[in-house]
């Protein structure tokens, strides 16, 4: 909550009093002191009991200020615009892993490939549908928490483990491969066109294998999607291409996607 400057005013005015009260108070202490050795003086007519309250007094008097010079913490008021602009300061949310991919690959535009992210096909929803001179490719995007390693031709997912246990295996499932079967059908099926399609699955997590292709599917970490695709053997001609994206329109207005986006 911000410290408005009413608030800061009121403060500063109380602590103030109270620290101008507390060093009356003291100094009074010292001067009585001083006072003691006077009447002692006037009284007595001893010069020895005077100085001695003399000296006593000023020496009170110096333990005062140095109490009060090394216990006092100085008032700071904040610089305008302080609280506002640290309220303002907040940790960016990690972005989902399909806008991740999405933007991994969109410097890929220029050199002639088309993406489709978000695509809903006639059974299923796909991540992202990219076209180009290295083929059609369909990529699910997955960012699970915990570290990714392949056994057996399959990703499994090691869990954090707590200290002094074990850590959890996960065997996932990713369903780029029926994706790019169910894309492929869905495709000839409104065209009459058979496409070659390759399954990619993108982790946005720890992935220590980096890339492995397994002959079906394509396991990469995001970081390296866009080299990966850039250096795939040429597969369409432009004119290819466009025949493939037509298709793609088709099966997303058969779906009613309208909204569907389609980089050029």
């Amino acid at each position: 909550m911000d410290v408005q400057p009413t608030h800061r005013r009121a403060e500063r005015g109380a602590h103030e009093r109270s620290w101008r009260a507390t060093v009356l108070a003291d100094l009074g202490a010292a001067l009585g002191v001083v006072a003691i050795g006077v009447l002692v003086l006037v009284f007595d007519g001893q010069e020895l009991s005077w100085l001695a309250g003399l000296v006593a007094g000023s020496a009170a008097g110096a333990w005062i200020a140095i109490r009060r010079g090394a216990g006092r913490t100085p008032l700071r008021v904040p610089a305008p615009g302080r609280h506002r602009a640290a309220r303002s300061v907040r940790t960016p949310t990690a972005l989902a892993p399909e806008r991740q991919t999405a933007r991994a690959v969109e410097s890929l535009e220029h050199s002639g490939w088309r993406f489709v992210h978000d695509i809903r096909g006639i059974d299923t929803t796909y991540d992202h549908i990219a076209i180009g001179p290295g083929g059609v490719i369909v990529m699910q995007s997955l960012s699970p928490a915990g570290v990714v390693r392949m056994e057996g031709g399959e990703p499994i997912l090691e869990h954090p483990a707590a200290p002094g246990t074990q850590p959890r295996m996960e065997r996932l499932r990713p369903r780029a491969l029926a994706d790019a079967a169910a894309f492929r059908d869905g495709v000839q099926r409104l065209t009459g066109r058979r496409l070659w399609v390759q399954a990619v699955v993108v982790f946005w997590t720890e992935f220590p294998e980096g890339c492995v292709a397994d002959g079906r599917s394509v396991f990469i970490h995001g970081s390296r999607v866009a080299e990966w695709m850039a250096r795939r053997p040429h597969q369409l001609d432009p004119r290819e291409a466009d025949e493939v994206c037509a298709a793609v329109q088709a099966l997303a207005e058969r779906r009613d996607a309208s909204s569907l986006r389609v980089a050029v």
